[in-house]
């Protein structure tokens, strides 16, 4: 058997935003086309800052470490 792996470290999620206090959220817009390529505008609720991964109100993010592994047998 052969392994392969892969490491994602995602050191600051949310380091622009910072802590997302109190599930505050603005709303932007968004240029978006349908399939046949017509241009609409659609209006979404974004997060500011973050608390991932825990989803906990006024948490800090944390950084993780995820890995994936390949196990190839011969």
């Amino acid at each position: 058997m052969r392994f392969s792996s892969v490491f994602l470290a995602v050191q600051h999620p949310g380091e622009a935003g910072g802590i997302r206090r109190d599930l505050a959220f603005e709303n932007r817009k968004f240029a978006l086309k349908t399939t046949n390529g017509q241009e609409f505008e659609q209006i979404r609720q974004v997060p500011l800052g973050s608390n991932w991964p825990s989803g906990q109100v006024n948490q800090p993010p944390r950084p993780a470490v995820v890995a994936i592994r390949r196990i190839q047998s011969k």
